[in-house]
């Protein structure tokens, strides 16, 4: 059995005092436990033994089993606010939302061998695969809220559906890229795939 370090923030507890976690640390023994056991096959109260926090702290913060797996998205949204909002107007939107897209994966931790596991599974764990939409919700947000100002005659639902389409296409570039092995970078594997796809001139104006 994989041993796991406690993901309770360092420091004294006195009682009463609520506990203070690591989300990052608490999705990262979730991640190993759901590798070991397999997702289905693991409850709340193995998270709770895996990472020294209670069964009732853990829902309460993160409220679904599956809302451990998207931990980093938030991180990845806020680099995509930043990257898009300093890049220059006048830069074409494709290569504007190429830029952002893979300025979100900057620091994220997907290169290293934690990163490449949550990749695979996701791909191995369908009802995890089933929730993508959702955990990266925020992040499709900020990319459809930035197309929504570089396209001025397309409404909402055409920005928030090609936001989408991005979110898809980035994640299952990522995907294959863990799955083959992680031969290059995996921003090099989204750059690649993010070449067959273009937001026509024409709409643009």
């Amino acid at each position: 059995m994989s041993s796991f370090v406690s993901a309770v923030a360092a420091g004294p507890r006195t009682r009463g005092r609520p506990t203070v976690l690591d989300p990052e640390a608490v999705s990262a023994a979730a991640l190993a436990l759901w590798s070991e056991r397999g997702y289905a096959d693991t409850g709340w109260a193995e998270l709770a033994e895996a990472t020294g926090i209670s069964v009732r702290t853990l829902t309460r913060h993160f409220g679904t089993k599956s809302a451990l797996a998207w931990v980093g998205v938030q991180g990845a949204t806020d680099r995509l606010r930043t990257a898009l909002a300093e890049l220059p107007e006048q830069l074409p939107v494709n290569e504007a939302v190429r830029r952002g897209i893979l300025a979100s994966m900057a620091h994220g931790g997907l290169e290293q061998d934690e990163g490449r596991r949550w990749l695979r599974l996701i791909a191995v764990e369908p009802e995890l695969a089933a929730t993508a939409p959702e955990g990266y919700a925020p992040w499709t947000q900020a990319l459809s809220e930035y197309l929504r100002s570089r396209l001025p005659h397309a409404d909402d639902a055409v920005c928030g559906a090609l936001a989408a389409g991005y979110q898809v296409m980035t994640f299952h570039a990522l995907a294959a890229w863990a799955g083959e092995g992680g031969a290059g970078s995996a921003a090099e594997a989204v750059s690649a795939l993010l070449d067959y796809v273009a937001i026509p001139a024409a709409v643009q104006q």
